[in-house]
């Protein structure tokens, strides 16, 4: 594809210096930084999205629900465990 680019001639000036001093072409600059906007511009999937996309989710069985239920959850292991011994003091 072929992109016709109007720069005032002071810009286009120092465009093409820095583009001699990085030895690369206009070109090659202009498509590297319209490739970061577009990505940069791409929707972002949530944690939660990216977690399902990689099979995460639903992976536990015995796992607890999130949420309300998680407190529970925790209570309920903590009482399990044995109590430990007081310290005299």
């Amino acid at each position: 594809m072929t992109l016709t680019v109007r720069l005032d001639p002071d810009l286009e000036r120092a465009f093409a210096e820095l583009c001699a001093l990085k030895r690369t072409t206009k070109s090659a600059i202009v498509s590297d930084l319209i490739r970061e906007y577009v990505l940069a511009g791409a929707p972002q999937r949530s944690p939660f999205e990216l977690a399902e996309a990689l099979g995460l989710v639903g992976m536990q069985d015995d796992a607890p629900a999130a949420g309300r239920d998680h407190s529970a959850y925790i209570k309920a292991k903590l009482r399990k465990r044995k109590p430990r011994a007081r310290r005299a003091g």
